[in-house]
């Protein structure tokens, strides 16, 4: 670290221009950038505080400068920059999902355990406000207790490039985007999950190989079900919430649209006892706190919160429902 300051290199500029956004406020962080786009290079240096950039990914690992890298790429690119970036010595944070598979999950995990760097995965959504207050609530045992969480993620998504290959993704919408569903669940549910049944179907991005939706229903160790709906492929969604958490004491849950934001009911809180309160949240977005999050794990020698094997857990559920999907079976947790 130069000056103090930590060297990040942001490798991939589409998702990763967030991240490269946020790094570029931090004045603990210097913010190299790599991109085979040179349009997304010049844009980036246009906007943002960028202290270097690079033209390849080997050049990266070579510089004494870069002491980290944000791995935003496509799915099938995480394993082999993962691994060379772990034996290059560099931090890394890599998007989600961890990996297409569990072998190549396995294969970053070992390698970064290796060489004694640390390996999170880019989870933005564990750090929304909601989800934080939510799992608060929870354990404060607010909602008395609880026995079942429902997550939705819906929308309407026009898929191109790499993510319309099966091969590329390692599925389609669920390991995709679906995968913040997905931590959601876990986050919420309060246990391992047990068991997975999951349906899945593409009748309306017929382009892609992977499925567009997806119903996931999943038993937790501790008895909580679960309700996972995750689609590419619905342009009017209406009015719903992204999750619901339901207790023998109240329920919360985090409305979208107008009337958006967190809303607790429960008994044991004299003022959402007989009317949902909208709940107060910080301002800041879940990208900011995971990339303020990856580089206080590096200066402060912390573990991740969505550390590898946190990744690999949502992974293996992903598995897991892409099982159930080709057999019409449940499957039962550990694979």
């Amino acid at each position: 670290m130069g000056k103090g300051k930590l060297g990040i290199c942001v490798v991939g500029l589409g998702i990763g221009y967030a991240h490269a956004r946020n790094y570029s406020k931090m004045e603990d962080v210097d913010l190299y950038i790599c991109d085979a786009d040179r349009a997304k290079v010049e844009r980036a240096k246009a906007e943002l505080e960028v202290k270097g950039t690079f033209g390849t990914i080997d050049e990266v690992l070579e510089s004494p400068k870069i002491d980290a890298v944000d791995i935003s790429l496509p799915h099938d690119m995480h394993k082999d920059v993962a691994v060379k970036a772990a034996e290059a010595g560099k931090h890394i944070m890599v998007e989600k999902p961890i990996a297409r598979n569990l072998a190549e999950a396995d294969e970053m995990i070992e390698a970064a355990e290796r060489a004694g760097v640390k390996l999170m995965v880019a989870e933005w959504q564990r750090f929304a406000p909601s989800i934080v207050k939510a799992r608060e609530f929870i354990g404060e045992g607010l909602l008395g207790e609880v026995f079942l969480v429902c997550v939705y993620q819906l929308g309407f998504v026009r898929i191109t490039g790499w993510r319309l290959s099966k091969e590329r993704t390692g599925g389609g919408n669920l390991i995709d985007s679906g995968i913040h569903a997905v931590n959601a669940l876990r986050s919420l549910g309060g246990a391992d999950v047990e068991i997975v049944f999951s349906q899945t179907t593409r009748l309306v991005l017929k382009e892609m190989e992977g499925e567009d939706t997806s119903v996931t229903v999943v038993r937790f160790r501790n008895g909580v079900v679960g309700n996972l709906i995750t689609s590419w492929g619905i342009s009017t969604p209406g009015p719903h919430a992204y999750f619901t958490v339901y207790g023998t004491d109240g329920s919360l849950w985090e409305q979208l649209g107008d009337d958006g934001g967190l809303y607790i009911r429960s008994s044991r809180l004299p003022e959402a006892d007989e009317e949902p309160v909208k709940v107060d949240l910080p301002k800041v977005s879940g990208f900011e706190a995971e990339c303020r999050h990856f580089v206080e794990c590096i200066l402060e020698d912390k573990e991740p919160i969505t550390g590898p094997r946190e990744a690999r857990a949502d992974l293996e559920l992903v598995v897991a429902a892409y099982r159930s999907a080709e057999t019409g079976m449940p499957v039962r947790l550990p694979l």
